[in-house]
Order: C-alpha cells, then sequence, then structure tokens
C-alpha cells in the first residue's frame, strides 16, 4: 500500500491547547488558595475598644509609611532618543522592550529580538510545569505565614479596621488572607513567566532560524501559503478549544503573545509540509506489511494481534524416535535445502515428495498471535511467497511460506491509524535530514 499523504497533525501546528490554557496551573492554584482562606497560625483575632480618636485608614496591602517630606517639583526630563528607529510591534509582550534589532541575517533574512522574545513567549505559555507551579505556590505561602512581619502586618490592619465584633474581625481576616494570596500567586507568575521566556529565548532562536530556511525553500520551489490558509488554520485551533477566534486571540494576548506569532509559525509549517510532500512523497511507501507487522507489535490493543490473519504452507520434518543434537541438525540442513529449493507457494507441496517423515499442511486465516517466536516476527517479515528459516518445534523442525495475508473487516479502522503514523515518521525522518542540509549550506550571521 503506498502513500505519499503527510498527516497534517505531526508538523507542529494543531497541538495548541497547552498554548491557549497555560495559566491555568496557576488559576488552578488560586482557586485553591481561595477556598481555604485558612486562619493564619500566630494571628490572634481580638477585638478592642475604639479609641477616642480613630487614625485614617490605611490602603489594603500597605504598610503603615512615615509621613513624607514635601516634595521638590522635578524638572521636566529632556525627550530620550529611541535606540531603534524601528515602530515597536502591537501586542507585544513584556519582553518587547528589549527592542525590534536585528540579531540574526539567515541567508540574508532577519531575525528580530522582537521575534526572538515572542517565540520565546510562546514556549514558555505551553511549557506546563503545573505541579512545579503548585510546590512552589505552596512552599511560598508557607514562608509567607511563619514570617513574623505577616502577623504585625495583620494586627495594623485590625487597629486601622476596627472591627467591632469577633465576626467582623474574621470576616476581616479572610479578607486579609485573600489579598496575601492574590498577591503571592501574581507574584509567582510573574517570576515563572520571565524565567520560562529566558530559558526558551535560546531555543526559540533555533527555531526561528529553521522556520527561515523552511520558508526560503518553499519560496525556491513555489510554494505559496497565503495569509487566509493561515488564519483558517488559527480559526480551527480556537474551534478544536471551543472557543472563538477573537476569544482565542485575547487569550493569547492576556499572556503577551501576539496572535501574529502562532500565525507565522503555523504558515512555516504549513509551507515545510508542501516541501516534503513535493521531494519525498513518492519516496514514502507503506505497504501491507509493514501496517500488518505495526498493528502487531502494537501494545495499544491487546486484542490488535489477532486481527492479522495469514495463508501459509508448513512443512514439519519430523525426528522419529529420541531426539538429539545430531538428528535435529540433520533435520536442520534438509530444511534449509528444501527452502532453497522453494519457487513459490504453488509448488510447496511437491517439495516434500521423497522426504522421510515430512508433512505438508496448508493453514487457512491462521492468527498470527497463535505463532510463537520468532516465527510470528519472522512470518510479518516476510513477503507474500517468501519461505522463512526453519525454526525448532517439539516433533522436529519446521518451515513455513507466507502465501497471503488479510485483515479482519473490523479492523480496518486501526490499519488507517497505523498507515497515517508510519507515514508521519517516514516524513520526520526526511524532514529532519533535509533540514540539516539547508542548515549546513546557509550562511547564519550573528549580530
Amino acid at each position: 500500500m503506498n502513500s505519499a499523504r503527510a498527516p497534517r497533525g505531526k508538523c507542529g501546528v494543531l497541538r495548541v491547547a497547552s498554548w491557549i490554557f497555560a495559566g491555568a496551573v496557576m488559576a488552578t492554584a488560586g482557586a485553591a488558595f481561595a477556598q481555604q482562606t485558612p486562619t493564619i497560625p500566630g494571628l490572634i483575632v481580638t477585638t478592642t475598644p475604639p479609641p477616642q480618636q480613630r487614625e485614617p485608614v490605611a490602603p489594603l496591602r500597605q504598610e503603615a509609611a512615615p509621613p513624607k517630606a514635601e516634595a521638590k517639583p522635578k524638572p521636566k526630563p529632556a525627550p530620550r532618543r529611541e535606540a531603534s528607529s524601528a515602530p515597536a510591534s502591537s501586542g507585544s509582550s513584556g519582553g518587547s522592550g528589549r527592542g525590534t534589532g536585528i540579531v540574526l541575517l539567515v541567508n540574508d533574512e532577519p531575525v528580530t529580538s522582537y521575534e526572538i522574545e515572542q517565540r520565546a513567549t510562546l514556549m514558555a505559555a505551553g511549557s506546563g510545569g503545573g505541579g512545579d507551579m503548585r510546590a512552589r505556590a505552596e512552599a511560598r505561602w508557607k514562608q509567607i505565614i511563619q514570617d513574623p512581619k505577616t502577623n504585625e502586618r495583620f494586627q495594623q490592619y485590625l487597629r486601622e479596621k476596627q472591627p467591632k465584633s469577633r465576626d467582623e474581625a474574621t470576616a476581616m481576616q479572610k479578607q486579609f488572607v485573600g489579598e496575601l494570596q492574590r498577591n503571592m500567586l501574581d507574584q509567582l507568575r510573574n517570576e515563572a513567566r520571565i524565567g520560562n521566556i529566558q530559558k526558551f529565548r535560546a531555543q526559540a532562536r533555533e527555531e526561528l532560524i529553521d522556520e527561515k530556511l523552511k520558508l526560503q525553500e518553499g519560496k525556491r520551489l513555489s510554494i505559496v501559503i497565503t495569509d487566509a490558509e493561515a488564519d483558517k488554520t488559527f480559526k480551527e485551533m480556537a474551534a478544536r478549544n471551543k472557543i472563538t477566534e477573537e476569544q482565542f486571540a485575547a487569550q493569547l494576548k492576556s499572556q503577551g503573545i501576539d496572535p501574529m506569532t502562532i500565525k507565522a509559525r503555523t504558515k512555516a509549517a504549513l509551507v515545510w509540509r508542501d516541501v516534503l510532500r513535493r521531494k519525498y512523497g513518492a519516496q514514502i511507501n507503506i505497504n501491507d506489511r509493514d501496517i500488518d507487522r505495526f498493528v502487531e507489535q502494537s501494545t495499544e490493543d491487546i486484542g490488535s494481534a489477532t486481527k492479522v490473519e495469514m495463508q501459509l504452507h508448513r512443512i514439519t520434518l519430523a525426528v522419529p524416535g529420541r531426539i538429539d543434537q545430531a538428528a535435529l541438525a540433520r533435520r536442520l540442513a534438509e530444511a534449509e535445502g528444501l527452502r532453497k529449493q522453494f519457487r513459490g507457494c504453488r509448488n510447496t507441496q511437491d517439495l516434500v515428495k521423497g522426504v522421510p517423515d515430512a508433512r505438508f499442511e496448508s493453514l487457512a486465516n491462521q492468527a498470527a498471535s497463535a505463532l510463537g517466536e520468532p516465527t510470528r516476527s519472522l512470518l510479518l517479515n516476510a513477503k507474500d511467497g517468501e519461505m522463512v528459516p526453519p525454526a525448532l518445534a517439539s516433533t522436529g523442525v519446521e518451515l513455513y511460506a507466507v502465501c497471503g495475508r488479510k485483515t479482519v473487516k473490523g479492523d480496518e479502522e486501526k490499519r488507517l491509524k497505523a498507515q497515517q503514523e508510519l507515514t508521519t515518521r517516514e516524513f520526520e525522518v526526511v524532514s529532519r535530514r533535509h533540514l540539516r542540509d539547508l542548515r549546513a549550506e546557509a550562511l547564519i550571521e550573528k549580530r
């Protein structure tokens, strides 16, 4: 069975669920903390008689500050010259302040620091790390509630608010705890975001180099992917996550990601898909034997092995009497001789004529799973009309010839998935090889 189709799901363009909901882990952690609102150890809720003159209420989450000296008017700063004349792109992340200067040239095509920052932000958003983030949140919260200054701030907060009853003081405590938790989670999110962006910056740079090479190769082969096609894929991403295109764009922007960053990545992947199809599609050959072997060896479905049925011819060379090494060696030599004479399944039965203690059998619809190893693997790897090497059996030596194979009707879906998986693997191999060759020939200049 031949297939020159490259599956769309393996080019790196459709796996966006983690990009969209990359902040879900911290949101979950925040919800968990908000629901608990635990009593802070060491915080003693007390009510005191109100003083005769009340102090002004300080803003929430701020410690009492000393009185400020009268501020002197500052002179107006002189207008600052921009480091780069290039305009700042819209939808930039916090890291876009690094500028839009050119940092790389790939065959004279520029890669800017803004592109690297955006791609690193996108990678960081899709990196997950929820388990580590939750552990950090728990550790940070423990540190906060054990800090004596937290209790001091709470007592100051009560003095400013002056609760009139124990219930009112308890409610204020919950509010105070909630504010602490929200501030802590915001700080952790920001720390994680900055740390992840820094971690992925080098990887983003390499990915952008690869994409420039892919687009250049597509241009050389006159392969064109329009903006409308990239927009359509973007819309499909949103639909798969059951949100509108506008909601998808808003979620990306909330994480500091310009939607054009995903569209650019998508466009490069679509171009590269067509490059591989045009250059290597005719070379990708997934036949029935490959599919049968994949289905047989698959561990996803234990029952899948029983679906592959084969038409076999078997020749058994028995060893009468006591079986010893010398007798088996003679029979193995005879079996090899018969195998050399094999010319196809039509004449298999003729091979045993005149051979003492030899028996021929035709096995129709033989389940591959019913055969032992290594015979099963040898047969699954054999071509139709091929006889595999002899194997030892309890009664002597056996020879098998593959005369045909079929798959039970109910297993066609598994076979289709197997074909797609095998095709994907083949395209991944040629993709890595071709990209490696393009890199070897490219002129990459770092600035």
